[in-house]
């Protein structure tokens, strides 16, 4: 690229907003790995990582617990929303070519994260109440592998992957002009996103809520889900792993 589309491209906000994007994720799995300096580091103890999160700070305050996952979904996420920010792009300027698309763009990412904050404010006020049993509930992690592992044949699970693997499908069907309509894109998208991928990152509370390699894995399956070949039916062959992994914890909380 020469200096002059280089310049082109700053102006109309294109690469400010994309450079601010990966800079987002960049920090957030910065800020992850020093959240999780002093973490325990053995498999028996990483559930024990979320509890204490749970009560930095003292008095069972949801604060530090919704500030972990808050930061959790946006490194997770947003990798896998890059492809709908792009199309989003596309379609903004094919439709107002005198306008900058990046603007509106900004909006429809902060109404995606707004949704996973929300997400993020269910799950710590999840973990506030199951913090006492996280460091021993086998029959809780059987619990949530069986319902991942369900979940992941369901019509739902199809019917919102469905938005997010085809976000130009989406975007004509719900397409709105104007920042406000591209907040409310981000709203729904992310609707379907959390729709998606609830369970999978509910399985967090079976690997432990600060567990660096879990995040990445589900990060890059989450990527996956969505850019794959519906024919490679990843979905289901993580479908079936969980549940095999429900009825290993089975298994070894009987016996």
């Amino acid at each position: 690229m020469n200096m002059k589309a280089l310049g082109a491209a700053f102006r109309s906000g294109r690469t400010p907003l994309w450079i601010g994007l990966i800079t987002i994720i960049m920090l957030s799995w910065v800020q992850l790995v020093r959240m999780n300096t002093g973490m325990p580091a053995t498999p028996e103890m990483m559930p024990m990582a979320g509890r204490h999160m749970m009560t930095a700070g003292g008095g069972g305050n949801l604060l530090p617990a919704l500030g972990m996952w808050s930061v959790m979904m946006a490194a997770m996420m947003l990798p896998g929303e890059m492809p709908a920010v792009s199309v989003y792009l596309t379609l903004a300027t094919r439709r107002h070519p005198a306008r900058s698309a990046a603007v509106p763009a900004a909006f429809f990412v902060t109404g995606y994260l707004a949704v996973w904050v929300g997400y993020a404010t269910v799950a710590a006020a999840t973990q506030s109440m199951l913090a006492p049993i996280l460091n021993a509930g086998a029959a809780l992690s059987t619990a949530m592998l069986l319902t991942a592992g369900v979940f992941q044949f369901s019509r739902a699970k199809n019917a919102c992957l469905t938005r997010c693997r085809s976000p130009l499908a989406f975007f004509l069907a719900e397409w709105r002009d104007g920042n406000a309509g591209a907040l409310k894109l981000g709203l729904r998208h992310g609707s379907y996103c959390v729709g998606c991928c609830w369970a999978l990152m509910a399985l967090m509370f079976v690997a432990g809520a600060m567990n660096l390699l879990w995040m990445g894995v589900l990060m890059i399956f989450i990527l996956g889900e969505k850019l794959a070949p519906p024919a490679w039916r990843l979905g289901h062959v993580a479908g079936v792993a969980f549940l095999l992994g429900a009825a290993a914890t089975a298994a070894r909380f009987i016996g």
